[in-house]
């Protein structure tokens, strides 16, 4: 399958051509994970810090009995859910106020001044539905403290259930002696029926009312810790790890949402061509340096490019035109180095700004505004005048010289100009006396200047930036050139990086033999004898 089939809708494939292992997305957006687990980190630290002064101790009730049931078996209360499941009904109980409020005046007689606020702010009561245990933890910042509050809370906890437990039994002992009393002596001494029945309740409620049934008791009174409620480590530990993965979800979600090109292998998809060169970013690209000054790899970059031109094709490649998706690509600044590397490879160079509308190359690289392209068309300049031969550009160890033809005065109607029969008789004259021809033109997608350049030349190359150049874009691009059956011979990424090697060619759809479609390595970048015909 080529990859053009399997191309997605912003240009490139999100499983293929998005080049998305997950471990690749995560390393370009390694800052958001970062800066999340920092902040996570930094979260769980004061968290930490904030709350660790506390010790805890924990105490175990049990409601065993309750009155409930029996209140319900004789018909004082009615048959419900709550009365037949009081779990969360003593939950509720031992988290009251009213507990607190115990607890605050019997803490007050040991000495310990505690409000019932300051109580329920520091005791928590976890209680399961499905089961009669309830648990009170207290915690202090000190254990002998924690220990008591624990204890001393529980403790009131069961007093008041069992107080409350004894008060309704009295209340339903003197409803049960209302019923009985308004029977017939001769029913209440009965020794069976409705007489011998409320005698019986009576005397149940007599012995709750008199002693309490039991409940709630404390199975597990609070023991003094030993250590501290949490480890500060541990928390912060806890912390960045939750920001790890918080941070690799948000990273993840960005790189999907992110539709730019971000390396050779998305760039070589979303363009459906190979990947001639990366050029890597660099602040010497951002002014006129020669090319023998350039830093080693990013010069070895550019001889790659033209080494590929010239030997990953059954032909030489002999001119071509430099485009781009949108401006700011690079494109003039590979145009510039392309044609300097082949210089420096013992090539003749034309090279054409046929960039009618943004002229740079003047300003740039310190040459003369004209006479240029426009001159030469409306006949106010001979070609042989306007070429501006460069034979100072260093590295060029043999005597040729680098011809340029800048764009010259701004023409009114720049698309008249390039569709000339003069336009078409400069390329050819360019193409006759020299070995390589690169024409500089403006982003294809957004005017129509260059496209009649495209039938002329050899083929196209995209320059695209890393980082920079957008699915879209890209797909838009490579659909009218597709569109124009025009020959893309491959893309050059810039602001790349040169890890892994300068050049990247995955597939070129060629007749030559698999051998001429190698990468080339820095050992095939040596001086290539002329190739004038």
């Amino acid at each position: 399958m080529t990859s053009t089939e399997n191309a997605g809708m912003q240009g490139y494939s999100s499983s293929n051509g998005k080049g998305l292992s997950l471990l690749g997305a995560l390393r370009r957006r390694w800052p958001i994970i970062v800066i999340t687990m920092v902040l996570a980190g930094g979260a769980a630290a004061a968290l930490a810090f904030a709350t660790n002064k506390d010790y805890e101790s924990t105490a175990t009730l049990v409601f065993r009995q309750t009155i409930a049931p029996q209140l319900n078996s004789i018909g004082l209360i009615p048959n419900t859910v709550a009365a037949d499941n009081l779990a969360e009904d003593n939950r509720e109980r031992v988290a009251s106020k009213a507990v607190a409020v115990d607890a605050s005046e019997a803490l007050a007689a040991r000495g310990v001044d505690m409000s019932p606020a300051d109580i329920q702010d520091d005791v928590t009561v976890v209680g399961d539905k499905t089961s009669d245990v309830v648990k009170v933890t207290g915690s202090a910042d000190d254990a002998q403290r924690a220990a008591l509050l624990t204890n001393v809370y529980a403790q009131s906890a069961r007093r008041l259930a069992a107080d409350e437990d004894r008060e309704l039994a009295r209340m339903a002992l003197a409803s049960l002696r209302r019923q009985f009393e308004a029977l017939p002596t001769n029913v209440q001494n009965h020794v069976s029926g409705p007489g011998a029945q409320l005698r019986n309740n009576m005397q149940k409620m007599q012995v709750i009312a008199d002693v309490g049934n039991g409940s709630p008791q404390v199975v597990q009174p609070g023991y003094v810790p030993t250590d501290k409620s949490g480890s500060p480590l541990t928390t912060i530990l806890l912390g960045v790890l939750l920001g790890a993965v918080l941070g690799s979800g948000l990273a993840l979600l960005r790189d999907q949402s992110d539709r730019r090109l971000h390396g050779a292998e998305e760039a070589a998809v979303a363009f459906d061509a190979p990947v001639l060169t990366t050029v890597p970013r660099h602040r010497a690209l951002k002014r006129p340096v020669p090319f023998a000054d350039l830093p080693p790899e990013v010069a070895e970059a550019f001889r790659m490019l033209q080494m590929n031109l010239r030997f990953a094709w059954d032909e030489p490649v002999r001119s071509l035109v430099l485009t781009s998706s949108r401006a700011g690509e690079g494109k003039t600044t590979v145009a510039w180095n392309l044609s300097c590397a082949a210089l420096s490879a013992g090539m003749s160079v034309a090279l054409v700004e046929a960039d009618m509308r943004r002229p740079t190359l003047a300003d740039r690289y310190g040459l003369q505004p004209g006479p240029g392209v426009t001159e030469v068309v409306e006949g106010r300049a001979s070609l042989e005048d306007a070429l501006q031969p460069l034979t100072n550009v260093r590295g060029d160890r043999h005597g040729r010289q680098l011809d340029v033809l800048v764009a010259g005065q701004l023409p009114p109607d720049p698309w008249a100009v390039l569709q000339s029969e003069a336009m078409g008789w400069i390329l050819q004259t360019l193409k006759r006396d020299h070995d390589l021809v690169v024409v500089d033109t403006p982003p294809l997608p957004h005017v129509a200047d260059a496209i009649s350049l495209l039938r002329q030349l050899d083929g196209v190359v995209v320059a695209a930036s890393a980082n920079s150049t957008r699915g879209d874009d890209a797909r838009r691009l490579r659909e009218q050139l597709q569109g124009l059956d025009a020959k893309v011979l491959g893309v050059v990424v810039n602001r790349g990086s040169a890890i892994g090697g300068y050049g990247y060619v995955p597939s070129i759809r060629s007749s030559a033999s698999p051998a001429e479609h190698r990468p080339f390595t820095v050992d095939d970048t040596t001086d290539a004898p002329h190739l004038r015909s």
